[in-house]
């Protein structure tokens, strides 16, 4: 009687149940000795971890043989980057896995594509730096207009929301981003006249009225400075409720 070889082709059926989030199917798998878990740079537990399978992922790093810490840290990777808060929690219990792997890779990748929750268990953790790459985490949540991220980014001290002359600052105003505007002005290291009134200057190019509004209240911020470009530059794109605003300030002309 011939005998099913449950570890054929590079053990690919316990990767595709792994892959496919059939927790019942790696289990069964799992009782066969030959099996092997861990064939292909742990690929089962990278893939479940990139699907968010959960019980899956437990499942896995019940046995001894499964390393998440593979190809520098993939799996926790690709948890992050795909918003798999659970699984980044649970395999943070495991030693081997350094959520600061590859310059807080993980971190970034939370922060890039807004996944807050993924950034709160991340930040938990004392080895993850948000402050990584000339704070570039609050400088990206910040022109993308990720609100949730900035909060929870600027409760960390190590955090600079002024890095890279008001970057973050400059880019939400240009961007129309007001909620990040009004949350970075509460910051004292925040200057919104950084760079001769960028952000004024583009905000208005680009039509932001609301996000004109406030940098208006604040007496750092001079609507006229190169040669009143901001005015300028509304006018030129036909925003007209920004030219108004603009005008009601003495200092334009």
């Amino acid at each position: 009687k011939a005998e099913v070889d449950t570890s054929a082709l590079q053990n690919e059926a316990i990767q595709l149940s792994s892959a496919s989030g059939h927790a019942d199917v790696v289990k069964l798998l799992l009782k066969n000795p030959r099996v092997d878990p861990s064939e292909k740079h742990n690929f089962a537990i990278r893939r479940a971890s990139m699907k968010g399978y959960v019980e899956v992922v437990k499942i896995l790093l019940d046995d001894e043989r499964v390393d998440p810490s593979v190809l520098n840290n993939n799996a926790i990777l690709l948890a992050s980057r795909y918003g798999h808060a659970e699984v980044v929690k649970i395999l943070l219990t495991d030693s081997r896995v350094d959520p600061s792997a590859d310059n807080n890779e993980a971190m970034l990748w939370a922060v890039e594509n807004d996944h807050s929750g993924v950034l709160k268990v991340l930040l938990g953790d004392s080895r993850v730096d948000p402050s990584e790459q000339n704070n570039y985490a609050i400088r990206r949540a910040s022109e993308l207009g990720y609100v949730e991220c900035v909060k929870m980014l600027l409760q960390n001290s190590r955090v600079d929301p002024s890095c890279r002359s008001n970057n973050a600052i400059k880019h939400a105003s240009e961007n129309g981003h007001v909620e990040i505007v009004k949350i970075l002005l509460n910051d004292p290291r925040v200057d919104p006249s950084a760079c001769t009134n960028y952000a004024i200057r583009h905000a208005s190019e680009n039509g932001h009225v609301k996000v004109v509004k406030i940098l208006l209240q604040d007496s750092r911020v001079d609507p006229s400075v190169r040669d009143n470009y901001a005015l300028r530059h509304a006018s030129k794109n036909g925003h007209a409720d920004v030219v108004k605003i603009l005008l009601e300030d003495s200092r334009v002309d």
